[in-house]
């Protein structure tokens, strides 16, 4: 019987950070870091990092969708980068819908865990995208994903693979 209640007071004590409820919490996002981190090394492991780096890529069908451009790091097979690092994003519309910036969303690794507050707390994200100069990831492979709305509620997703030395 003591067994068990310790085991219930160490699950009420030890709690996985995506089941905490920060502050600025919305439709399952966690709040921000301090220092400016947007993964911290225990989440990297927590929420599979790596696994994400490794899945191949989702196959969307085409269609008249926004864009988004990865301008840094620069994109390339193999990317490796020193932490911390810069993200450069540039949204494109299509010409019959503009960018709903208030739309954009980054999740993280393969369980796709919304990182977007850790991201728009140190940038504003405008139609024409977002420049972040210091991205604090941990060492390791790492795959976020980028989303973005036009005004017709079409949907632009693009992965930035990269491993941090």
């Amino acid at each position: 019987m003591k067994s068990l209640v310790a085991t219930f007071l160490i699950a009420l004590v030890v709690q996985p950070a995506w089941t905490q409820s920060p502050n600025d919490s919305k439709n399952g996002a966690i709040g921000p870091l301090p220092g400016g981190w947007l993964v911290s090394p225990a989440e990297a492991r927590e929420f599979r990092g790596e696994d994400g780096f490794n899945e191949p890529p989702a196959l969307r069908p085409r269609a008249v969708v926004p864009q988004i451009d990865i301008l840094k790091p620069e994109p390339a097979p193999d990317l490796k980068v020193k932490a911390p690092f810069p993200i450069t994003v540039q949204f494109k519309a299509q010409n019959d819908a503009a960018i709903d910036p208030a739309t954009f969303k980054v999740m993280y690794g393969a369980l796709k865990i919304d990182i977007t507050s850790r991201i728009t707390k140190y940038v504003k994200v405008s139609p024409e995208g977002f420049s972040l100069e210091n991205a604090q990831i941990p060492a390791g492979r790492h795959r976020l994903t980028l989303q973005v709305q036009d005004e017709k509620q079409r949907v632009a997703e693009r992965e930035l693979r990269v491993e941090v030395e």
